[in-house]
């Protein structure tokens, strides 16, 4: 491992560790195979290294370490996405097992097709799962084959249990019939943007309209997903299919600190930015930066 820069000693990136002795481990999807298939834009692929860059320069606060792994094989996802998909299950299963040490997982794609590896990995520790998704689209599309646009029908599907996923910024118009039909196990509680905006009297009473729709269960594992596209396309310029209609950043991040404060929620997963299509700025990198900062926050983690 290289030594700092001295200007970096102060900064995340000084934190820097191996697995082993890791509080965080990054699991990097750095692919955007499922994007391409679901018609998307080429270039999340690049996203993870463009979101650990920017968390990387962010003020060190405590001396929690951190470390990154890659999960993805690329040649074999180009060739078979649902082989890649298996494979990458095994590689987070081993990683659960072998770095107890570790307290928070964070997945950062790639496509959002890269949220069910990471759920299906999961299922060697629970048996019931909740998932809070934020997102413009449902992502439960009936295709025959995997894409991003199908991970939550997937999951739902082959989970080996209780199953519960929350779909919070869902728009009508981006969302096709078939998408919306029910799924084959567990329970779906969908929110279109209309219905969390007037829930919270426009995003002004966040806490009340969470602790409705998302009770605490001692027995359950909670997995906080984000697809970047549910942002406002004020904030989040980067995506395959930008959001002219989309949540303000401040919802998310109360949805974000909510699951970490109240839901004891230790898994996250990150998708769908797409760096190549972001301004000068990197704004939209800073952004997603922003909510990862909460996550290593070990103020959000105390007992």
């Amino acid at each position: 491992m290289k030594t700092p820069a001295n200007r970096d000693l102060e900064r995340i990136i000084s934190n820097k560790s191996t697995l082993l002795e890791s509080d965080t481990v990054f699991m990097k999807f750095s692919s955007d195979r499922g994007t391409i298939l679901n018609m998307g834009r080429r270039g999340s692929c690049y996203a993870p290294e463009a979101i650990l860059t920017a968390v990387k320069k962010m003020a060190a606060h405590n001396l929690l370490k951190w470390s990154e792994v890659e999960i993805v094989d690329q040649a074999l996802e180009e060739k078979d996405l649902s082989s890649s998909q298996a494979e990458s299950i095994k590689k987070m299963i081993r990683l659960f097992k072998e770095h107890k040490k570790a307290s928070k997982f964070v997945s950062l794609g790639g496509g959002h097709d890269h949220v069910y590896p990471a759920l299906m990995a999961l299922n060697e520790l629970t048996k019931k799962i909740v998932v809070i998704n934020i997102d413009a689209h449902l992502d439960t599309r009936t295709d025959e084959s995997p894409n991003s646009g199908t991970p939550f029908r997937q999951f739902a599907r082959d989970f080996n249990g209780d199953v519960e996923i929350v779909q919070l910024g869902i728009h009508d118009f981006a969302n096709t019939i078939s998408t919306m039909s029910n799924l084959p196990k567990g329970r779906e509680t969908v929110m279109t943007y209309e219905d969390v905006r007037y829930g919270t009297v426009n995003f002004n009473d966040n806490e009340k309209l969470l602790r409705k729709v998302l009770p605490y269960h001692e027995d359950a594992l909670y997995f906080f997903s984000l697809d970047a596209d549910a942002l406002d396309a004020g904030v989040m310029e980067g995506v395959s299919a930008v959001n002219h209609r989309g949540l303000p950043y401040d919802f998310v991040e109360d949805v974000l600190i909510y699951a970490i404060d109240e839901l004891k929620c230790r898994h996250f997963g990150l998708y769908e930015y797409n760096p190549v299509y972001d301004n000068l700025s990197q704004k939209g990198a800073r952004t997603l930066a922003a909510l990862i900062y909460q996550i290593l926050d070990d103020r959000n983690f105390l007992e």
